[in-house]
């Protein structure tokens, strides 16, 4: 009987790696590898199959460090498999959201990244996107396109300009998104309105990219002598880096044999499948200034309206809870289908006391049970993989813990907001988290629930 989590006898899906379950971390067992794979539903025969295949043959020779590689394609008459490089790392809206807006300079340094992949790309007649979602910053310093636009005239360079926007103003345009006030992670609590571009030194240039009209907007030699007079580094020296780059991943290429790059089979993924995504790998946290948070509770929320039915999405659930309990409430995967370790659960559940100093008692009860715990609550041994630590800058005071029962894997977050103390547990399928996922989701649940209790009355 055939392995059904073994594609092509070769790479194995370990985890899904966006909502629509078309994406997914796999390994490549012969090679020993991590590898990204993206399930892509073909259109009909006909034009618009004709110009996605035709976008793959455009881009095949590119080799370009601003682009993942395209391993492998595995065909089927209406689908394809594209075996990706995995790439590891934040998008631009990720590293502003959390960070904070970048200086001038560092945008300037991106900017010219992002140009330099954008002009390869323009030259062999296909269109990546340079969004502030599709600008992927890894932790090795590469910039990387991980999406591709709609055909558009070749040097228009809108999109740049909306990346650079957000890189140096902490929102994007036109959205309203804007860096303060923060949770402890830097996320967002709010969305004011939006406002004009500042007066650093890229504001005359980022305005012009912005221009309603296209036929306004400065050209990618004048953009590009812009960025350069800003860029801590000069042209000749970021030239000379990066055509060592991509000396060394041609090079590394030719020993595999030939490939394609990600940028082609990511066309075909962004129109006939919707968005392609690579998995961000979680980061510390900047410190940020609390949360404002009410000094009292005068009742227990509901903890099944703390977090939002988009959110719940967002981790891979089913955005319709289940209460389980007084204040406890539990979402399950929204896709019952799936593997057992690609399913996943969470529970969030509220306790209010009738004092600060009684939920400090509470709280440093429950601290203390979950450092010593070695069992569930139905009698499986129960093993820490990380003890309860500490989370500074979370609410009045918070840890967050890591266990498995050898089934499953979970994050533990336990916080304490004046009276009420909340308790987070994201978990998935199997016995180990490799990627940090769960760790991640039980963080940004407790961010969003710190969110939705700030704003309680």
């Amino acid at each position: 009987m055939s392995d059904p989590n073994l594609l092509a006898g070769r790479y194995r899906l370990l985890e899904r790696r966006d909502r629509t379950g078309t994406a997914w971390r796999a390994r490549d067992e012969l090679l020993n590898r991590d590898v990204t794979i993206t399930e892509v539903r073909l259109p009909p025969p006909g034009p618009h199959r004709d110009w996605l295949l035709g976008q793959i043959h455009a881009a095949a020779d590119l080799r370009h460090p601003g682009v993942a590689t395209l391993h492998d394609v595995i065909s089927a008459p209406d689908r394809m498999w594209l075996v990706l490089e995995s790439v590891e790392g934040r998008s631009l809206i990720q590293a502003v959201r959390s960070d904070g807006p970048l200086s001038s300079e560092r945008a300037a340094e991106i900017g010219l990244r992002v140009l330099d992949t954008l002009t390869a790309a323009h030259e062999r007649g296909f269109h990546l996107a340079a969004t502030p979602e599709t600008v992927l910053l890894t932790p090795d310093g590469r910039v990387v396109l991980t999406g591709v636009a709609a055909p558009v005239p070749a040097g228009d360079l809108g999109d740049l300009g909306a990346t650079l926007f957000t890189a140096i103003e902490g929102r994007a345009p036109d959205t309203g998104f804007q860096a303060v006030p923060r949770m402890a992670d830097g996320t967002p609590l709010a969305a004011p309105a939006a406002g004009p571009t500042g007066s650093g030194p890229l504001a005359p240039l980022v305005e012009g990219l912005l221009s309603a009209d296209p036929a306004h907007r400065p050209d990618a030699t004048s953009v590009r002598l812009s960025l350069e007079r800003v860029a801590p580094h000069s042209a000749a020296s970021r030239s000379t880096a990066s055509r060592s780059t991509a000396s060394r991943s041609a090079a590394s290429r030719s020993r595999r044999g030939p490939l394609v790059i990600a940028a082609a089979a990511t066309a075909v993924a962004a129109v006939a499948a919707g968005a392609f995504w690579l998995w961000p790998r979680p980061v510390a946290p900047a410190p940020t200034v609390p949360v404002p948070l009410p000094a009292s509770f005068a009742k227990a929320p509901d903890p099944c309206a703390l977090i939002s039915r988009e959110q719940a999405a967002e981790l891979s659930l089913n955005p319709r809870p289940s209460k389980e309990g007084p204040g406890r409430c539990a979402w399950k995967s929204d896709n019952t289908g799936q593997p057992t370790n690609m399913r996943y659960q969470l529970w969030i559940q509220t306790i209010r006391f009738s004092s600060g100093e009684k939920a400090h008692a509470g709280y440093t009860r429950f601290l203390k049970e979950d450092g010593g715990r070695t069992k569930t609550s139905t009698g499986l041994p129960l093993i820490l993989t990380r003890p309860p630590k500490a989370l500074p800058g979370i609410a009045a005071e918070a840890y967050a813990m890591e266990a498995t029962n050898q089934l499953t894997y979970y994050t533990g977050v336990v916080f304490r907001a004046a009276n009420l103390v909340v308790a987070v547990q994201y978990q998935r399928g199997g016995e180990t988290d490799p990627r940090g996922g769960t760790r991640e989701a039980a963080l940004r649940t407790g961010r969003w629930v710190l969110g939705s209790l700030s704003r309680a009355r």
